[in-house]
């Protein structure tokens, strides 16, 4: 999974290794399986569209509208995969915020090309809150803050950080031992698999665009982001 180094990859060269009803398996591929929140990458594979890929199974299934076989050259549809990128840097610089400031945890979130969501563990937030999540979050985007990606263990891990991210390492389970971490610098550490952007300035602005209450200590957040710096 070539993304989980390098998310600016927006072309490959692999060989089919298995076929299905429909779809195929590559020995590499840049395309990001949807999940965690995240739509599938879609593209083409030597010019046959790739509809959606998903993961299942321990594989990556490129789901596709004509046969594909031997070597295939692969290009992402960048016109929709770097929204989703910008988008999931901001889901978790929003996260760390409502940690950090309120306490609460980010219990689900979803993605999409010009909006995204996030539920939050509390049963509301204020005028107030809102007006200092988007000021913290705007005010980390003007300051250009480098977003990293490193792989490390999950023991180093869990000494590296405070005890309330600790809770999202221990959602993974024990026998997942390397672990892929976010990093926004001196902001938050996180695991995920996602794509995500190199620095908080191609994220854009952020404004909320609503808040709902979803049952008992659940309240949904809805946001948009302005154009970020182009890369």
């Amino acid at each position: 999974m070539l993304y989980m180094k390098g998310c600016y990859d927006k072309e490959f060269d692999a060989d089919v290794v298995s076929e299905g009803d429909g779809y195929v398996v590559l020995d590499r591929t840049a395309f990001y399986p949807e999940g965690g929140g995240q739509p599938t990458d879609k593209g083409w594979l030597n010019g046959v569209v790739v509809t959606k890929v998903r993961k299942k199974d321990g594989e990556v299934r490129h789901y596709v509208d004509a046969p594909v076989t031997g070597k295939v050259h692969g290009k992402i549809d960048w016109v929709e995969r770097y929204p989703h990128m910008r988008y999931h840097t901001a889901q978790h610089l929003i996260s760390a915020i409502m940690l950090d400031k309120y306490g609460a945890e980010t219990c689900g979130n979803q993605i999409h090309a010009d909006n995204a969501r996030l539920d939050f563990t509390t049963d509301n937030i204020t005028e107030d809150m809102q007006a200092f999540v988007a000021s913290r979050f705007n005010e980390i985007v003007d300051q250009s803050v480098p977003v990293k990606i490193f792989m490390t263990t999950r023991e180093e891990m869990l000494g590296m950080v405070d005890e309330r991210r600790r809770k999202l390492f221990e959602r993974i389970p024990e026998s997942v031992q390397d672990v892929r971490i976010i990093e926004i610098e001196g902001v938050d550490k996180c695991p995920c698999a996602g794509t995500h952007v190199a620095n908080t300035a191609e994220v854009g602005h952020m404004t909320i665009t609503g808040i709902m209450n979803k049952g008992s200590d659940k309240t949904r957040l809805v946001f948009e982001l302005a154009q970020g710096q182009k890369v």
